[in-house]
Order: C-alpha cells, then structure tokens, then sequence
C-alpha cells in the first residue's frame, strides 16, 4: 500500500460535479440508508471530531436536523468518509458514511478487521502487516490513489455483476470509464483513531488514453501485470484482451 505525504495538497476536493454529488448522497440517505451509513457507539468522540475537522477546511456542514456527526459529515462533502479504530487485535472499521463504494457492500464490511476487509483484493496478504504498521504509525496525513475499469458509470456500486458484458474495442473510448480513488488517511481525534477518506472521479478511458505516453504505459501495464490483480481492477481477460487490441490499432 504505497502512500505519500499529503504535504500542502487539499485534504477534500470539490470538483465541478460538488452539487450533483451531494444531491445523490442526500437521496441516497433518504431512500438507503441503512446500506450507506453505519456506525458503532464507540464512535461518536471520532465522529464529532472529523466533523469538526471537516468544517475547519471552511466546508459547511449540511443543516440536516439532529444527524449523526458522521451521517451529517458525510453529505456535506464529496468524499465517502470511514473511521477505523485501534483494538487490540489490529485496525477495524467502526463507522462510516458511504454512498459511492465501487463494488462492496458497507454492512459486509463494518466492524471486521482491515485484513477481511481487504481479503478479496488480489496481492493483499503479502502487504497485510505493512499496512498495519503504517496505520499504527501514522502521525500526519497520507494518501494514495487506487482505479478500476467499469462498463457502469454508476457511482453507488455495492454490488459486482456475475457477468459483465465485454465491451469490443471499436467502443472502449466511450464505452468504459477509469474510476479512480484518491484515498486520504489520517489521524483523528482520539488516539487509535484514523480517518480513511475517498474522493470517487471518473474519466471515460478514451480520455485517459488520448495521448499516445499514456497508451503505451497503459499497454505495458496489461502486459506486465498479473491476471488476477487486472481482474480486481475490473479487467478481465476478455475485456483486457479488447482494450489490448484498440490500443493496437489506434496508437
């Protein structure tokens, strides 16, 4: 799980789709919200101060009536927001707001250690004890960012399909779009708290691979990498095998 210093980058962005975004959060919190939000009483003292936090980069909570700190954190701002907490057997997520997750579901997740949480993602057993030295160290914000190829644009993705259509290669530019996670982790109010946040941004591929430098690095990855880990990311050997191809014939 490599990371880097955040440094003087923002900690929360607002990009030109802020009000869709958070239009999308509020329904999602009315009409599910069972499946996007979810928290232990333990908490609450972390809650109150990543919202407090939250406020003091000059965002302004949402007026929602007598919400959850996290709950209310939640739909004031673009990222998802998680709350892992220190027990004495590891790092486990005790709380969240999550309406934008890309193929996983919040109540499969909540209260499990970091380890199950991160089970079915491929390679993750050989980073596992890294990752939680990183968190135990952790005394100033880092981040990272991870991307999957999707056929669905959707962004409240807590499901991944059984079968998912093969897009051919004369349609990949339009077809798919590359979702990337910039993914913030730092620490928060009490000890043995972290705040794990998710910025969710998405570009069809043909974008992402309009220049020529970016196709052939994105070439070389398909080569390189393992089948397993391209099918994490969305890439199955079928649908690898097209991009593969309009890569060939277009750059």
């Amino acid at each position: 799980m490599a990371t880097r210093a955040l440094g003087e980058r923002p900690w929360l962005i607002a990009d030109e789709n802020h009000a869709v975004e958070l239009a999308l959060k509020a329904q999602l919190c009315r009409e599910r919200h069972g499946e996007v939000f979810a928290a232990d009483a333990q908490a609450a003292e972390a809650s109150e101060a990543l919202a407090a936090a939250i406020e003091a980069e000059g965002v302004p909570l949402v007026d929602a009536g007598n919400l959850h700190p996290l709950d209310r954190a939640g739909r004031s701002v673009q990222e998802d927001l998680c709350l892992m907490e220190r027990r004495p057997s590891g790092w486990y997520l005790a709380a969240a707001s999550l309406c934008f997750p890309s193929r996983w579901r919040l109540g499969d997740k909540i209260e499990r250690h970091v380890a199950a949480i991160h089970g079915p993602v491929a390679g993750y057993d050989g980073i596992a004890r890294r990752v939680d030295q990183l968190f135990d160290r952790l005394q100033s914000p880092v981040w990272r960012r991870n991307w999957f190829v999707h056929g669905d644009p959707t962004l409240f993705q807590p499901v991944r399909p059984e079968r998912e259509a093969v897009v051919p290669a004369e349609q990949i530019a339009t077809g798919l779009v590359m979702r990337s996670e910039r993914q913030v982790l730092r620490p928060v109010g009490p000890s043995g708290w972290l705040a794990f946040t998710i910025k969710t941004q998405q570009l069809p591929l043909g974008t992402l691979l309009a220049s020529d430098e970016r196709a052939r690095a994105f070439a070389r990855y398909l080569r390189e990498t393992p089948a397993d880990v391209l099918e994490h990311r969305g890439l199955a050997p079928a649908q690898a095998d097209q991009i593969r191809l309009a890569l060939a014939t277009n750059h």
